[in-house]
């Protein structure tokens, strides 16, 4: 029997057998046709036994004349192009839950960073500082940071690598247990925000002026850190003096023994 003797042999009495014949000359055709559309061997199963479950129900309606095969094949495409929308439907929705997630562990590791990493920072020492401000503040490449340092890629790396352990161990004593590579993300992610936009020409323009039109408020910071800075370079030189002192004693009492 041919295709339409078999379906309405199906339709008037539901014979299996008749549809066991149908399903066994076009399984082919069907399965094939929707693994070379959706890619997917398992979901082009799961077409093939949607379209043959249509075919059950539209038995009883199918036109004198039609040509099975072709039915089959079109209803193959419009099943393929429906499943491959839920399944971007779906992945769409995991992506934005995974998002979610990780936005939400983001915001909850960089609340338990944000209120020491300025403390712990500032404990750095200049150059491991100027690192870690390059490569995770200013996002700079590890050769530009050993390019700013007047060091090689690899030793930036390194320094880096010792710093951000060091901020680690910071975080660590203040009962942050967060990984480097945690810290890392979060840091780089969140540690700068955009400022007001009106408040750029605000600083531009009392910066020009130095100073001039600033509030009392404004003057005072100002004459503080001013003399914080010039006490921390003071000290500095205090403490290179100190050790150039030690070093000199040291080769003098050296030469000493030596004679």
């Amino acid at each position: 029997m041919d295709d339409l003797e078999l379906l309405r042999r199906f339709a008037a009495d539901g014979s299996e057998t008749a549809f066991a014949v149908l399903v066994e000359r076009h399984l082919g055709l069907v399965y094939s046709a929707a693994v070379r559309q959706v890619h997917d061997p398992h979901l082009a199963e799961e077409i093939a036994q949607v379209v043959f479950i249509i075919l059950a129900r539209k038995a009883h309606a199918m036109r004198p004349g039609t040509i099975l095969t072709g039915w089959l094949y079109r209803t193959t495409a419009f099943a393929a192009s429906d499943a491959l929308k839920i399944q971007r439907r779906r992945q769409w929705r995991e992506q934005q839950a995974v998002q979610m997630e990780t936005t939400a562990a983001d915001d909850f590791n960089w609340e338990q960073i944000a209120p020491h990493l300025d403390e712990a920072m500032a404990k750095l020492g200049d150059n491991d500082r100027d690192a870690v401000l390059l490569r995770y503040f200013d996002n700079k490449s590890l050769a530009e940071v050993g390019t700013a340092l007047g060091a090689n890629e690899d030793a930036a790396r390194k320094r880096i690598a010792r710093a951000m352990e060091k901020l680690r161990n910071h975080f660590s004593k203040r009962g942050v247990t967060l990984t480097a590579t945690i810290i890392v993300g979060a840091v780089s992610t969140n540690s700068i925000q955009a400022a007001p936009i009106a408040l750029a020409k605000t600083v531009t323009a009392v910066a020009i002026a130095k100073g001039a039109a600033a509030s009392g408020t404004t003057l005072i910071i100002i004459k503080g850190a001013l003399k914080i800075m010039a006490w921390t370079k003071a000290k500095t030189a205090i403490v290179v003096g100190i050790a150039a002192i030690l070093a000199a004693s040291t080769t003098i009492i050296v030469l000493h023994k030596t004679n």
